[in-house]
């Protein structure tokens, strides 16, 4: 029979609570960060010029619409859309590179956390920088899986931090801060 009142019964209940606890609260070993370098695609945004004949013929809704999309390409925006097949659509606006620069993308993905960091590749000395809109695919993001991202330009020094859900067939956009 055993004996609730003794020490040893408290000791062994003790010993088993404590086995128990670390069991669920266990520290789990992460994974090293994997880190990818993606050079965005630019191409050259493209201002139209607009005469008078061609605005009084153009509709209310019309004029309104070019003056959003114009607005959207000068603006520091980022657009993140899941493709099928597991690949994610990067595209960026608010870009100004000259004729040979480029921009690429340095990805850092630990578990659920992903670092984004935009970086200037090759430069020309005596380019023009010119406003550009950039995109890229990404293939290195789980199926699945809801990332806390930190998205940061060097070229801009603007940032975000947002939630990317991969599974979610809804694109996710968002303005970058200064």
């Amino acid at each position: 029979m055993i004996d609730l009142n003794s020490p040893e019964f408290y000791t062994i209940a003790f010993v088993v609570a404590m086995a128990l606890l670390a069991f669920f609260f266990r520290h789990r070993e992460k994974r090293p960060p994997s880190t990818y370098i993606v050079q965005l695609n630019t191409t050259p945004v493209e201002k139209e010029e607009t005469t008078e004949q061609s605005e009084s013929s153009q509709g209310e809704c019309h004029q309104n619409s070019q003056l959003l999309a114009d607005e959207e390409d000068s603006e520091d925006l980022l657009i993140m859309e899941p493709l099928g097949g597991g690949r994610i659509q990067v595209r960026r606006t608010g870009l100004s590179l000259g004729d040979e620069e480029t921009a690429n993308l340095v990805i850092t993905v630990q578990e659920e956390q992903c670092t984004i960091i935009e970086k200037k590749g090759v430069k020309r000395r005596r380019a023009v920088p010119q406003p550009v809109t950039g995109e890229a695919t990404l293939r290195c993001l789980r199926p699945g899986t809801k990332y806390r991202i930190r998205y940061e330009s060097q070229l801009t020094s603007a940032w975000a931090s947002f939630t990317f859900d991969t599974a979610s067939p809804i694109p996710v956009k968002v303005t970058l801060k200064y």
